[in-house]
């Protein structure tokens, strides 16, 4: 699945010309929905950020921690995990607006299952944990739990989003089994025997033997036949058997040999076995059609998505509380 994931605040880093960001405790408002400080410093995570900079470049991290120009790269990179934190806020609206966002209490299932494994994994209590994720730069166990809301809740949207646009309506469902009704019928189809023969008499005696035995080639072997058909044939396959041995093999007795004359030609039949056709009923064929629509608009969804959330940001009230 594609991000939609475009910088909408790099100007107010011009702005801000460099100097550090002082924020109150709420930091934006996305359509009355607000941003905290708290949150945007847990997304942003610096501290963590520059403990691994630390353990692999001391010089880059001191130029980060000690000097104007570092202060301005760390602001940028704050900056930048707004964008993508608002971006992800917006789409979680993007699917109540549609009427697919999560439920808070699945979302809370899924976050609490995540920690309750990663308890069981470490096996550590939750005090464990807790003092585990400060030692690795990572916040409060309760920190930890918030961010995995928000990227549980944003990762649910998203498959809720793509499965609204993928899933094809009622109206497009019934016109595609309407316009591909053969491909959802079973023809009828015949398992049989069949034998043309010179004369009557050998076809008695072939009549005969069917009597006896269901194995085609037992026969044709006495008879030193090479071309019969024992075989499951459908039903009015011409290119199998002519059109007129065709009504008699319909008419047909199942397990009773009969023989008969198409033209100047004698044939001999034993109908083994029928299996009767037909045609799915809607229901029957709805989970194979939204398969097969989905499948084809996998192209077009992403393009749907794109264009709701474009539409949805252009619509959108976000206000920035960020001060010099």
């Amino acid at each position: 699945m594609k991000r939609f994931f475009v910088p909408l605040f790099l100007a107010l880093f011009l702005v801000l010309g460099g100097q550090s960001l002082a924020q109150s405790d709420i930091v934006a408002v996305v359509n009355g929905r607000m941003i905290t400080i708290d949150e945007w410093n847990r997304e942003a995570n610096v501290q963590k950020l520059l403990m691994e900079i630390k353990a692999t470049n001391e010089v880059f991290y001191d130029i980060l921690v000690n000097t104007q120009e570092g202060q301005r790269v760390l602001d940028l990179y704050k900056l930048k995990v707004l964008d993508v934190y608002i971006r992800k806020i917006l789409f979680i609206q993007l699917a109540q607006s549609l009427n697919v966002g999560p439920r808070d209490e699945d979302v809370k299932q899924d976050v609490d299952g995540e920690i309750a494994k990663m308890l069981a994994d470490l096996k550590m209590t939750e005090q464990q944990l807790d003092e585990y994720l400060i030692q690795l730069g990572m916040g409060k166990l309760e920190d930890y739990k918030q961010k995995l809301y928000i990227q549980r809740a944003y990762s649910l949207s998203l498959a809720n989003v793509y499965l609204y646009f993928l899933r094809p309506s009622e109206d497009e469902i019934k016109r595609y089994y309407e316009q591909n009704r053969a491909r959802f019928t079973t023809p009828t189809t015949y398992e049989l025997i069949l034998f043309r023969v010179k004369d009557q008499t050998t076809a008695e005696s072939i009549r005969q033997d069917l009597l006896k035995t269901n194995v085609g080639s037992e026969v044709a072997q006495k008879y030193g036949i090479t071309e019969f058909i024992d075989d499951t044939v459908v039903q009015d396959d011409t290119s199998k058997i002519p059109q007129g041995v065709w009504a008699y093999i319909k008419n047909a007795v199942r397990g009773v040999p009969i023989t008969f004359t198409v033209g100047t030609d004698r044939y001999v039949l034993k109908v083994k076995n029928v299996k009767l056709g037909g045609t799915k009923a809607l229901e029957q064929a709805r989970d194979e059609i939204i398969k097969e629509l989905t499948t084809q608009r996998q192209q077009s969804a992403n393009e749907a998505v794109k264009k709701a959330f474009d539409e949805f940001v252009s619509k959108s009230k976000i206000e920035l509380r960020i001060r010099k």
